[in-house]
């Protein structure tokens, strides 16, 4: 790992140190007014506002005793729709989904519930269903626009490495364009039922583009990967342990680019609904066809060779608080290509914080969620490629900053997009580039 990965690493830890002991510092004063509702509301159950003030510290808390004050706030009041809900959705947390089904069809029973507490439970509710079933899929569709400064990713001096002599291109500089696409995302759990949880879980994605002028970058991508998630609950209480296997292919200016197979395991350890980590491995063997997308010769300088791919990884999910989550993922892949040349060592971060906030407007029934990301991606390669440098091994910095923005409008549709910016500091020319990117569209989700 190159001097600068490791400090940046480095200061990533200690600022996540300092902000942990800052969280618990300030908490301090949380705390205190959670046990000093709790006390009121053990002593006086019918003051429903002080009991729903309770709720909400306690859930920003991730306290599972606010579902004890719900229940005793409805064993004076059953008829109370709002405290049916609000009991519902965070049974719906702990993934009790039978009693989060019970509680909320009883809410939407209740005469108590304005328009948009209903919309609410009417856009959960499918969800929550789905649960409570054996075989479970959704999906999300996606069609729109992308533009693309930077669209073919030359690089932005025009200038490429030939045999260690930069040389002017054909094409000078970037070009711009735009593309459509169409992208699928498939879920698919079946529940054995048993004791343990085990499922049997489906992945399936499907992406498309169109290139408005450069119709020789048309890509297409299909992959899927299937393997079972086995409980292990008797060991640790939250963890899990999935094998699986999974596959490929890709298209480049509808010519067949890459396919790859492969197999790898995860484990996931979950702490309550707020914290969870999921450390896992995974070979891929890949077949790579550079040549027939990018003309003769391109395999030997193009960055994704045939081979095998060893890759480690380690996922995080932090739930901040009730509305903010912060997820990131860290992996290192040895990349054994058969051509020495295309052999490589990856090093990859990056991390995403979810911020889901309220809709303007009160019929919509689910939150939006604003994301900002980052990504760092280094790869090392192991030799000098005499057709690029005989003189220098190549290796790539790529900095990747974005804003996601996903926006329901109802239960099913909704729109989504993002903004980002691409930067690869490579000590080749050829590789050397930036891009940005602006994607909309309309979503459906089911």
């Amino acid at each position: 790992m190159a001097t600068r990965t490791k400090i940046s690493v480095l200061l990533l830890i200690a600022c996540v140190v300092r902000c942990d002991a800052s969280a618990h510092s300030e908490q301090a004063p949380e705390q205190s007014e959670l046990d000093r509702l709790a006390a009121h509301v053990r002593m006086h159950p019918t003051d429903y506002e002080q009991t729903y003030a309770y709720i909400r510290l306690a859930t920003e808390l991730h306290d599972e005793a606010a579902i004890g004050a719900l229940e005793r706030l409805l064993m004076y009041n059953p008829a109370l729709g709002r405290a049916r809900k609000e009991l519902g959705f965070l049974y719906a947390r702990i993934g009790a989904y039978q009693s989060a089904l019970y509680n909320l069809r009883a809410a939407l029973k209740s005469a108590d519930l304005d328009a948009a507490q209903r919309a609410q439970i009417e856009a959960q509710l499918p969800d929550i269903e789905r649960h409570t079933q054996a075989s479970r899929l959704s999906g999300n569709l996606q069609i729109g626009v992308r533009t693309q400064s930077n669209a073919a990713y030359l690089p932005s001096s025009g200038l490429f490495d030939v045999g260690g002599v930069q040389t002017p291109g054909g094409v000078t500089g970037r070009q711009s364009d735009a593309n459509t696409f169409e992208q699928a995302q498939l879920t698919h759990d079946y529940d054995f039922q048993n004791q343990r949880g085990d499922t049997l879980e489906t992945r399936g994605l499907a992406y498309a583009t169109q290139q408005f002028a450069l119709s020789q970058y048309n890509v297409a991508l299909f992959s899927l990967s299937v393997g079972p998630r086995f409980g292990l609950a008797e060991i640790a209480p939250g963890l899990s342990v999935k094998p699986y296997v999974s596959g490929s292919a890709a298209l480049v200016g509808n010519l067949n680019y890459l396919n790859t197979g492969g197999a790898g395991f995860s484990l996931r350890q979950a702490f309550g609904d707020r914290l969870s980590l999921e450390p896992g491995f995974e070979w891929s063997r890949l077949w790579v066809n550079s040549g027939s997308a990018s003309g003769s010769g391109a395999q030997t300088v193009a960055t994704i060779a045939s081979g095998d791919v060893f890759t480690g990884s380690l996922g995080v999910s932090l739930r901040i608080f009730d509305n903010v989550r912060l997820e990131g993922r860290g992996a290192f892949s040895r990349a054994a290509a058969y051509v020495a040349t295309q052999a490589s060592d990856q090093f990859d971060l990056q991390a995403m914080l979810r911020v889901e906030v309220d809709p303007p407007l009160a019929e919509m029934p689910r939150r939006w969620t604003i994301a900002p990301y980052a990504r760092f991606t280094q790869i090392a390669f192991d030799i000098a490629n005499p057709a690029l440098d005989p003189f220098r091994v190549r290796r790539d910095d790529a900095w990747t900053y974005g804003l996601a923005l996903d926006a329901p409008i109802t239960e099913e549709l909704g729109v989504s997009g993002h903004l980002e910016f691409l930067r690869n500091d490579s000590n080749i020319s050829s590789f050397k580039m930036q891009n940005v990117s602006l994607t909309f569209g309309p979503t459906a989700r089911f």
